[in-house]
């Protein structure tokens, strides 16, 4: 069996490196093409209405689970790992309709496993082999492997982005109520509580400086209604900002080189990622016995 699956490995291996070689020299004109502002806003204006209800919800979500994320990891170093099939379970974020389609043009323009399967069928071992099903490569399994290191890559960029949302919102509550910690539920409430001591203070018998004086020692109740419109006010006011921050980060990061850095460390992860399956994959197909030739 190694005398049948060295010549198979080294063949593999040298089809992944040419592959990887070839998909670094598509990553300039890839991030070129699909980062840049004007596409950024054309691919964003495709889904608006979805993402405008997830980036509140991904921002409100990120901070919880970069939380949960560090417990799990001291959980793990201090040699209690039961919970670390959690982070299996729980998602990063949800993924807009933005992200899936980055995951779409990854997966089809940068790191396409027909690429790959066109340089193994080219190949001088390997192409006459799978020609006469000598060798079988499940290309579903590859196109999982693709997949996943491009999930990987996607789920860490949107957390950068649900993160500056999350700090913006933070920010918003520094700003206007010296408060650190509000979230869009305790900006509706702070921001509800104002509007009821406005509009009290401006129907007050003494007039409104008095008013103002007096309701900011005996604070009138906002009612429901005004909580909930203002909470929503607040919601709808961050998530556009929220979405502006998600349009303008690709851009920076090309600016930047961020994105360069970052698909190329995809493709690297992913060669190694495919030489793993592959071997195991072949090395479990050749273990099997060599089909017997019949007699002409």
């Amino acid at each position: 069996m190694d005398q049948r699956a060295a010549p198979v490995l080294c063949a593999i291996d040298d089809c992944i490196e040419k592959f990887t070689a070839d998909r670094k020299q598509t990553i300039s004109p890839f991030i070129e093409r699909h980062f840049s502002v004007s596409e950024t806003i054309q691919i964003q204006k495709r889904h608006l209405p979805l993402d405008l209800i997830l980036s509140p919800v991904n921002a409100l979500w990120s901070i919880p689970y970069l939380m949960i994320k560090k417990a799990v990891e001291t959980s793990d170093k201090i040699g209690w790992p039961v919970l670390n099939p959690l982070m299996d379970v729980l998602p990063a974020s949800f993924k807009t309709g933005y992200q899936k389609d980055i995951e779409k043009l990854i997966a089809t323009e940068l790191v396409s496993e027909d690429v790959l399967m066109d340089y193994i069928r080219k190949d001088p071992v390997l192409g006459p082999m799978v020609v006469s099903g000598a060798i079988e490569l499940d290309q579903r399994k590859i196109r999982t492997e693709v997949l996943k290191e491009i999930e990987k890559y996607t789920s860490s960029q949107a957390m950068i982005s649900d993160v500056c949302s999350s700090l913006l919102t933070l920010a918003a509550g520094w700003i206007y109520f010296g408060d650190k910690s509000l979230g869009v539920m305790g900006l509706g409430s702070r921001f509800a509580r104002k509007m009821a001591r406005e509009k009290a203070s401006s129907n007050f018998f003494l007039g409104e400086k008095v008013g103002s004086v007096f309701y900011g020692v005996f604070p009138p109740a906002p009612t429901n209604t005004q909580i909930v419109m203002a909470t929503l006010a607040v919601g709808a006011l961050l998530t556009v900002c929220s979405l502006f921050v998600s349009v303008m980060i690709d851009p920076a990061r090309k600016r930047f080189g961020m994105h360069d850095k970052k698909l190329h460390s995809l493709v690297d992860n992913l060669e190694e990622r495919l030489f793993i399956a592959l071997k195991k994959d072949l090395k479990s197909h050749l273990r099997q016995p060599a089909p017997m030739k019949q007699a002409g």
